[in-house]
């Protein structure tokens, strides 16, 4: 106990570093532990019910409320305690909509998280994360008369994209939910979509123009809302060869606001 008083002491006065095995600490609180191995600990944290909460091992890992080494396989181990609480929790993440990271974050490359049975956590291989090229043109837009870019095409695109309109404004009062893929080949095809209104009083709508560059989710009566490409320039692979296009025509609304999740282009 003398010893370990008198390294605290001696450590504080000369360089305001504490060393735990360590003469020469180079840090705050600098420790060295016994072992480099998970038979051994450097750091173990508990309750005042002698519950170990937090633990560092010797080869590195982490247990939170995990205290055993059999559990501590991953370099980060959490054990909530109860199925009713999350393991993890993140506040004010940036996204694909907001973009809200100028740098340092790839909004065009990404793929999703997946877990496993015994809660490893790994990536999922993703199509996106195939070609250094791809990119993403998730976001909020508003659709209006006057046709707007979605996004630029290319040579060799394949274009896939939700939608969904979060506010009654298509038709005489809609919300339209659809999956789409372009090529230049097959033009729009929609793979699935829902529609529904605010009225109890259906407003059919109709998906024209599947298999062309002209998409309209065409409603009996108010607002039409359209997806269309306009190929001006060279077809070759790299060049600029037009623009896929949002719109809506019809009467009703003037103005229609929808979000695209999901979306990939793939050079």
């Amino acid at each position: 106990m003398q010893k370990i008083i008198f390294l605290f002491i001696s450590s504080m006065v000369f360089s305001q570093n504490v060393g735990i095995n360590n003469v020469t600490p180079s840090a705050t609180l600098d420790i060295i532990s016994s072992g480099s191995t998970n038979a051994t600990k450097a750091l173990r944290v508990s309750n005042s019910t002698s519950t170990e909460i937090f633990t560092i091992q010797n080869d590195g890992n982490v247990g939170i409320n995990s205290p055993l080494a059999a559990s501590n396989t991953a370099q980060l181990n959490i054990n909530s305690g109860a199925l009713t609480k999350s393991v993890l929790k993140l506040e004010n993440l940036s996204n694909t909509k907001d973009k809200t990271i100028s740098s340092g974050v790839s909004y065009n490359q990404f793929s999703n998280l997946v877990v496993d049975n015994n809660g490893n956590v790994f990536k999922q291989f993703d199509i996106r994360t195939t070609n250094a090229a791809a990119s993403i043109f998730d976001g909020s837009y508003t659709a209006t008369s006057a046709a707007a870019t979605l996004t630029n095409l290319s040579g060799g695109n394949v274009i896939r994209f939700q939608i969904l309109t979060p506010e009654f404004t298509l038709g005489t009062g809609d919300v339209v939910y659809a999956d789409i893929t372009w090529t230049r080949n097959t033009g729009f095809v929609v793979s699935n979509y829902g529609y529904d209104n605010s009225s109890a009083t259906v407003n059919p709508m109709t998906i024209m123009g599947v298999g062309t560059n002209n998409l309209t989710f065409d409603f009996l009566n108010g607002t039409d809302l359209i997806f269309s490409v306009n190929l001006t320039g060279s077809v070759g692979a790299g060049s600029n060869m037009g623009t896929l296009n949002y719109s809506i025509t019809g009467s009703g609304a003037t103005s229609v606001p929808f979000n695209v999740y999901y979306s990939f282009k793939s050079r």
